[in-house]
């Protein structure tokens, strides 16, 4: 018996192309959650990133942000964080610095841009999203970095950090940076410890790289429609496109609205 949903954002709720969440999302939430069953937001975005969208139509259980770094109540109470640490946070807070490349680093309240260029505007602009402010890192606490690409020689060097971390494709010019092991599994994990919830009672939707971790650790992994490749081949189930209700859809196919 399913007792909590993880649900991405970007492709998966919220549809870029017609820049909001579809009717019929809202309604399989709604109906989600009178069954009894909780819904949980699991993404790759940041806290700061939420200013841009308006949710007050969304009534969820709590949110599972920066790739399971970071874990919010339904109050918007910080329950779990996990910071990047050790060499991995010197080494992304150096190529930061270096500014070879447009990156930015997440904490908990801001977000950290250390340059833009056309390739920022397009990824940003795709994802229905703001450009970050640039400014000088300062210390904070760091949960989670984002990489901008124009070369392979970029690519290249990214990937050079891939001892230490776990690097997954957002869009075809960026990726997101967490520590080795961290997915939105993790996050997931803490959600279910808190709840009292198994493995075997979860279910996730996606539809990018990132989401690969979750649809494998969920008991029903469900790929949209509009899903990357290697998305569709980790899940379990393929749903329609999410213009097409397929967040509705799959869940009506597993008899949970």
């Amino acid at each position: 018996m399913i007792k909590a949903v993880f649900l991405d954002f970007d492709g998966t709720l919220f549809s870029h192309r017609s820049a909001s969440i579809p009717a019929s999302a809202y309604e399989a939430i709604d109906k989600l959650r009178e069954n009894g069953i909780k819904v949980f937001l699991c993404t790759g975005r940041a806290p700061a990133e939420f200013k841009d969208f308006d949710l007050t139509r969304l009534h969820i259980d709590g949110r599972i942000l920066s790739n399971g770094q970071m874990v919010f109540d339904e109050n918007d109470e910080l329950i779990y964080e996990q910071s990047i640490e050790g060499e991995l946070k010197e080494r992304v807070i150096s190529l930061f610095n270096e500014k070879r490349f447009p990156m930015y680093m997440v904490t908990r309240d801001d977000i950290y841009l250390n340059d833009v260029n056309e390739t920022v505007y397009e990824v940003q602009d795709a994802v229905s999203s703001g450009i970050p402010r640039i400014k000088e890192y300062e210390g904070e606490d760091v949960y989670m970095a984002s990489a901008f690409f124009n070369s392979e020689e970029d690519v290249k060097t990214i990937y050079e950090l891939s001892d230490l971390a776990e690097i997954t494709w957002w869009h075809l010019g960026a990726v997101d940076i967490v520590p080795k092991g961290i997915s939105k599994a993790n996050g997931i994990d803490q959600v279910c410890k808190l709840f009292g919830i198994t493995d075997q009672e979860t279910l996730g939707v996606g539809d990018g790289e990132n989401d690969i971790g979750m649809l494998k650790h969920c008991a029903i992994g469900i790929a949209m429609g509009n899903a990357a490749p290697s998305t569709k081949e980790a899940a379990d189930y393929v749903t329609d496109d999410i213009d097409d209700d397929g967040l509705y859809n799959a869940l009506k196919h597993y008899r949970l609205i």
